[in-house]
């Protein structure tokens, strides 16, 4: 999977194949950053914005005969055009995941380029869609099968989920078959421990300007004047490491019942034969 960018912040042009390690070194001020953060963000929005579209007949066939199978082949001819489709919406994107003015992305081009036979359709894949109550439909794909079969599992009259919600549904699945074994989950680590604590004391500060503001404010103020009077805005992957930091320290609050219940026990019982075998 070759990567490129081009009048991206500080990058002019650049070109990097991701394997299963992949360093990027450089001095300061050279768009490491740029690189990192605009890969980050396509692999955090990469099923929003590959279109992949599901044919109304396809809908009409499920919900009138209970069960329909699509042929994964007519999607995977198109995949390499749905893969550029989707880099050119995720262009668009550029100045939320870096919050920074649109102007300054104006000429800047992110693309994700693959070679067919990267992509594999062999693995299995199977999906139950419930609500709370009860089980809609299931989708399903046989290892090594090019078929993928959607079954609805309650009467049509009964079925109360809007039709552009089941394509919806069914063509993220499309998504994931296709590119899921390409794009992995991205997590970025602070470069520096107290990074993100320094980053999450600003974010926190400025939530708590706005609510003096609210307090002090007329009734006749615009929300969104008053948001962006004192919000301020940071790049998606610094949000999303401040946001994993604070749930670190409430998962380090949380007490683990194999811990109450095993595993103080086990070490009450291992300090007690070890004190017995040094009693006479």
């Amino acid at each position: 999977m070759k990567v490129r960018a081009e009048n991206l912040g500080a990058l002019h042009q650049a070109e990097f194949t991701l394997g299963d390690l992949t360093i990027i070194c450089g001095e300061n001020n050279t768009g490491k950053t740029y690189a990192t953060y605009a890969l980050y963000g396509f692999l955090s929005f990469w099923k929003r914005d590959i279109p992949i579209e599901i044919p109304k007949k396809t809908i009409g066939e499920l919900l009138s005969d209970g069960a329909v199978v699509i042929d994964i082949t007519e999607y995977q001819e198109k995949a390499l055009s749905f893969l550029e489709d989707g880099c050119s919406a995720y262009n668009k994107r550029l100045p939320m995941i870096f919050a920074a003015p649109e102007k300054n992305f104006e000429k800047s081009t992110f693309l994700i380029e693959v070679e067919p036979d990267e992509i594999h359709l062999s693995e299995e894949y199977e999906n139950l869609v419930q609500s709370a109550n009860s089980k809609l439909f299931s989708i399903t794909k046989a290892q090594d099968k090019l078929d993928l079969i959607v079954t609805l599992l309650m009467e049509r009259e009964a079925l109360k989920v809007p039709q552009g919600v089941i394509a919806q549904v069914i063509g993220d699945v499309l998504k994931e078959i296709l590119f899921g074994s390409l794009f992995p989950t991205p997590f970025i680590v602070s470069a520096e421990r107290t990074g993100a604590a320094i980053f999450r004391k600003e974010l926190d500060f400025a939530r708590n300007r706005l609510l003096e503001e609210i307090g002090k404010g007329d009734k006749n103020m615009d929300p969104m004047d008053l948001f962006f009077k004192v919000h301020k805005d940071y790049a998606l992957p610094v949000k999303q490491n401040v946001d994993f930091t604070r749930q670190l320290e409430s998962t380090s609050k949380e007490t683990s019942f194999i811990a109450e219940n095993q595993v103080l026990p086990v070490l009450a019982y291992l300090v007690d034969s070890a004190v017995r075998s040094f009693l006479p």
